[in-house]
């Protein structure tokens, strides 16, 4: 009897709400649930039933308002982290690619200056040579032997600083790649948060038609 005199009371009520719920089903049809529209009116409605059920005594009512709430709230979270979840896997392929773009250059240019300090080594035994020549043979032999040790200095001093080189891009390169794995790790875990909010606001869904039904057969 209680339970009857409630609803005949909250009537005049889920009449006027009639029309909201209505565009409410409308936009169901073309947006998506986590829509900014969608989650606005999701928001409305719900306030105006919390408020409703309050006034009127009403507490299913009123728990239908703050199943709605809470359901809207869950939804926008959820597209939020998603949002947050695109964004980092995006800066973390972006960092990946700038690593190894500016690793690869580094290792170019270091090719380029070894390729200068051989020429240069070269260079320097090639006028060493051309002095020995214009000598004595002891001295010819002498020269020689100091500019070959100069050469060999030179290319071992370019092969010590192409290491360091390719030392520190590859340094570069991993520390990009740990980065780039870490904000993958920080997508996947924003994606999944996203999805059990998700998952929490399809379960409240399917408690509040559950409610609604159990309603109707009342």
């Amino acid at each position: 009897m209680t339970s009857r005199l409630s609803s005949l009371i909250a009537l005049p009520y889920e009449l006027a709400r009639m029309p909201v719920v209505l565009v409410d089903d409308r936009l169901a049809t073309r947006l998506s649930e986590d829509s900014v529209p969608r989650v606005a009116l999701d928001r409305v409605i719900g306030s105006a039933d919390k408020i409703a059920g309050s006034l009127l005594h009403n507490q299913d009512i009123a728990q239908r308002g703050a199943d709605r709430i809470e359901r809207s709230s869950k939804l926008a979270t959820a597209a939020r982290l998603e949002q947050e979840a695109t964004a980092r896997r995006e800066r973390a392929e972006e960092t990946l690619v700038s690593g190894r773009q500016e690793a690869a250059q580094k290792r170019e240019a270091a090719r380029d200056r070894v390729t200068s300090g051989l020429a240069e080594a070269e260079a320097v035994e090639a006028r060493g040579k051309q002095d020995a020549k214009a000598r004595a043979a002891r001295e010819a032999k002498a020269k020689k032997a100091a500019s070959d040790e100069r050469a060999a200095k030179r290319a071992a001093t370019i092969e010590e600083r192409e290491d360091r080189v390719e030392s520190a891009a590859d340094t570069k390169k991993k520390a990009a790649q740990r980065e780039a794995r870490s904000e993958l790790d920080e997508a996947r875990e924003s994606r999944k948060s996203a999805a059990d909010a998700r998952a929490d606001a399809e379960r409240l869904s399917d408690l509040t038609k559950a409610k609604k039904q159990e309603r109707k057969r009342d």
